[in-house]
C-alpha cells in the first residue's frame, strides 16, 4: 500500500508538471472522457471560448464547441470528439467556429485514449483534442492565391496583348522593324521587373511565414529537452533505489520496453532538432534566392546563388513517374565575390536550371552538371544536361523574345531572351550555348568580377 501510495504521488507531481508545460502551449488541448466530457483543458481553450476552466470541466465539448464544415454545421455524430471515442481513431480536420462575432479556422487533432494502469489506476477510456487555430494562416493563403490568380491573369492578358502587337507589326514596312526591336525589349523588362519583383516577394512571404512557427518549435525544443531530462533522471533515480519493482510496474516496464523508449526519446529529440536546423536552413537560402534587399550592384558569392536555386527546385529533381532523380554533379572552383545583381543573376540560374530539367523529361539517367572557374577577370559558370540538345532549326531563335519549344501553357518564351539581356546588357558579361542534336545541351554564362560603372563599390 506505501508503494501505491508514492507511485500515486509520484504520478500526480509528473502530472502536475505536464499540466504546467502544457497550460503554456498555444494550441487549445483538451481531454474528455468516454462520454465526451470535458475533464480538462489548458487555459488557451478558456481563451478561446471565452469561458472559465470552472464552467468548462464535465460539459460536454460537442456543445461548448459547436463547428461547421464548408459552411454546414457538424453534427453531434461527425464532431472529432465522437469520432474519436466511437472509432478510436487519430485525424486531423480543418473546421469552422464562431467566436465573439469573430470566424476563427481550426485545425484539430484527435486521438482515443486508454488508460489501465493496474494498481494505481481504474481503467478509463476518454479522448484527447488538439485545437490549433490557422485562421491567419488561413487567410493569408487565400490572399496569396487570389494575388497569384489576379497576377496570372494580368501576364495572360499582357501577354496576349504583345502577342497581338508582335503580329501586327511584323506585317508594317522595313522601316518599322527598329522600332519592333526596340518594343520587345522595353515589353521583356517590363516582364522581367514584374516577374522578378512578385516572385522575391513570394518566396520572401513564404520565408517568413514559414521562419515564424520553426522559431516557435526551435525555441521550445530545448524546454522539452529539458523537462524529458528531468523525467528520465527521476526514473533512473527510482529504478536506482527500487530496482525490483512490484510485477505489474515490472510487466509494464518489459511491454512497453522501457530501457528502448529511455535511448530512443533522446535520438528523436536529436532528429527534432536536426530537422529544425534543417528548416531554417532552407528559410535562409529561400531569402538569399529572393535577394530583396539587394537592387543594386553588390558583391556576392554566387556558389551560394547558385545552391538556393537547386534548393527551390528540389521537388523537380526528385524522381517522377516518367524519369528517375535527377543528378547533379558540381564542379565547384574557388571564386572570388562578384559584383552583380544577386536576384538577377538568380533568375538567370533559375531560368537555365528549369530548361535543363524540362530537357530530361524522359531521359534514363538524367543528370546536370554545374562548372565554375575564374577566366582572367571573369567567372565562368557552364550549366549542362544530357538531354536530347537543341535541334538546327530552334538555334537560331533561341534568345528570340517568346520563342518557345515548349506546349502551350508551359512556358512564355522569355526565360532564355530574358536571361541573354541580364547577362549581357546588365552585366556587360557573355550567354552562349553548345550543343548537338541527342548529345545535351551547354550554356556558359562569363561575367566580370567587377562591374566598371560600378568600381566604386
Amino acid at each position: 500500500m506505501a508503494n501505491e501510495d508514492y507511485q500515486l504521488r509520484h504520478l500526480r507531481s509528473t502530472l502536475s508538471k505536464m499540466e504546467i508545460a502544457l497550460s503554456a502551449v498555444k494550441e487549445c488541448i483538451v481531454w474528455t472522457d468516454g462520454k465526451g466530457r470535458i475533464k480538462w483543458c489548458n487555459e488557451a481553450l478558456e481563451v478561446l471560448l471565452g469561458q472559465p476552466r470552472l464552467m468548462l470541466l464535465s460539459a460536454s465539448l460537442a456543445h461548448k464547441l459547436p463547428l461547421w464544415l464548408e459552411g454546414e454545421a457538424v453534427e453531434m455524430s461527425q464532431h472529432p470528439v465522437t469520432i474519436a471515442l466511437e472509432t478510436h481513431q487519430r485525424g486531423t480536420q480543418c473546421y469552422e467556429f464562431q467566436a465573439s462575432e469573430q470566424t476563427h479556422i481550426l485545425e484539430i487533432s484527435w486521438a482515443f485514449v486508454e488508460i489501465d494502469q493496474q494498481g494505481i489506476l481504474e481503467h478509463e477510456e476518454g479522448s484527447v483534442l488538439v485545437l490549433r487555430d490557422v485562421t491567419q494562416q488561413y487567410l493569408a493563403e487565400r490572399q496569396l492565391q487570389g494575388s497569384k490568380k489576379h497576377l496570372e491573369e494580368q501576364v495572360a492578358q499582357r501577354t496576349q496583348e504583345l502577342r497581338e502587337t508582335n503580329t501586327r507589326l511584323q506585317r508594317e514596312s522595313e522601316q518599322l522593324q527598329r522600332l519592333l526591336r526596340e518594343l520587345q525589349d522595353t515589353q521583356a523588362q517590363l516582364i522581367q521587373a514584374e516577374k522578378m519583383s512578385s516572385l522575391g516577394q513570394l518566396v520572401a512571404g513564404v520565408a517568413h511565414e514559414i521562419n515564424n512557427p520553426v522559431s516557435f518549435i526551435y525555441g521550445n525544443l530545448s524546454h522539452l529537452q529539458g523537462y524529458i531530462a528531468d523525467i528520465l533522471h527521476i526514473l533512473h533515480l527510482y529504478q536506482q533505489h527500487y530496482p525490483n519493482p512490484v510485477i505489474e510496474i515490472q510487466e509494464a516496464s518489459d511491454d512497453a520496453d522501457l530501457d528502448f523508449i529511455q535511448i530512443d526519446l533522446l535520438k528523436i529529440l536529436d532528429s527534432m532538432q536536426i530537422g529544425t536546423d534543417r528548416i531554417q536552413e532552407i528559410v535562409l537560402s529561400l531569402r538569399n534566392f529572393s535577394r530583396l534587399d539587394e537592387a543594386e550592384f553588390k558583391r556576392v558569392d554566387l556558389h551560394e546563388g547558385i545552391e538556393s536555386t537547386l534548393l527551390i527546385l528540389q521537388h523537380r529533381l526528385k524522381q517522377q513517374p516518367n524519369r528517375p532523380e535527377i543528378q547533379i554533379v558540381r564542379h565547384y572552383g574557388q571564386l572570388p565575390q562578384v559584383e552583380c545583381l544577386a536576384g538577377q543573376l538568380n533568375q538567370v540560374f533559375m531560368n537555365l536550371l528549369s530548361n535543363a530539367i524540362d530537357a530530361l523529361e524522359e531521359v534514363s539517367q538524367p543528370q546536370i552538371t554545374i562548372q565554375t572557374c575564374v577566366i582572367g577577370d571573369s567567372v565562368e559558370i557552364t550549366i549542362a544536361d544530357n538531354g536530347s540538345g537543341i535541334s538546327e532549326t530552334v538555334r537560331a531563335k533561341i534568345f528570340n523574345p517568346f520563342f518557345t519549344t515548349k506546349p502551350i501553357g508551359k512556358g512564355t518564351g522569355m526565360g532564355l531572351s530574358i536571361s541573354y539581356q541580364l547577362i549581357v546588357e546588365k552585366h556587360h558579361g557573355k550567354l552562349e550555348y553548345f550543343s548537338r542534336e541527342g548529345e545535351g545541351a551547354e550554356f556558359l554564362i562569363r561575367v566580370p568580377i567587377h562591374q566598371r560603372i560600378h568600381s566604386q563599390i
